[in-house]
């Protein structure tokens, strides 16, 4: 593809596009990733590829967006917990990010792929660091709910400790394959919070 080519086409058709490209990830890993495997899994032709995205650098940075999207909503959808207490909410989403969807060894499988291949490529690297920074600022957001107002300087720190742990959660769950040792590093994290911040 023309990596000079201007992005075009609609929103929903690039979702399409990423969406083939993370289940050609989920069975073929980054190294197989192909234009040709991902327009076949979309059920499309090459040209919809190129007409969407300037290169293939673009379609994995959409479905690496879309996977922490979709991520990000199944934990969302966990926090609204009527009469939950602030900890409870933050365990909830925490614990939502680690959804039993999101354990599965092809979900694990992309994960550690783009990874891995953001460390060779600045467009998926800048996208893996928008994925982080968003997911950061909602950790700080349920943190600073449950902070006592004089002890908010701490909040970095506390969000520095969750974001660590969940990111060696996702390699030692792939490693392991233990969902109780997720449940208590989790749980260890929010008594963390509770003691530094409340």
């Amino acid at each position: 593809m023309d990596e000079t080519t201007p992005q075009r086409g609609t929103e929903a058709r690039r979702r399409e596009i990423a969406g083939a490209a993370l289940r050609s990830l989920e069975k073929h890993g980054h190294a197989g990733l192909t234009a040709r495997r991902v327009a076949a899994e979309a059920g499309l032709s090459l040209g919809h590829l190129t007409y969407n995205f300037t290169g293939m650098d673009q379609i994995l940075a959409a479905a690496y967006q879309l996977a922490a999207t979709q991520m990000q909503d199944q934990a969302e959808a966990r926090i609204s917990l009527p009469g939950a207490t602030h900890p409870e909410r933050l365990e909830a989403f925490l614990r939502g990010i680690f959804s039993p969807e999101a354990l599965t060894p092809a979900q694990l499988r992309v994960r550690i792929d783009l990874w891995a291949a953001a460390q060779g490529n600045p467009a998926l690297a800048q996208t893996e660091q928008d994925v982080n920074a968003t997911l950061r600022a909602r950790v700080e957001e349920l943190l600073a709910r449950m902070c006592d107002s004089w002890k908010s300087e701490r909040i970095a720190q506390v969000a520095d400790l969750i974001m660590a742990t969940m990111d060696g959660l996702w390699l030692d769950y792939a490693r392991r394959g233990d969902v109780e040792a997720v449940r208590s590093a989790i749980g260890a994290c929010v008594m963390f919070a509770k003691l530094r911040l409340g």
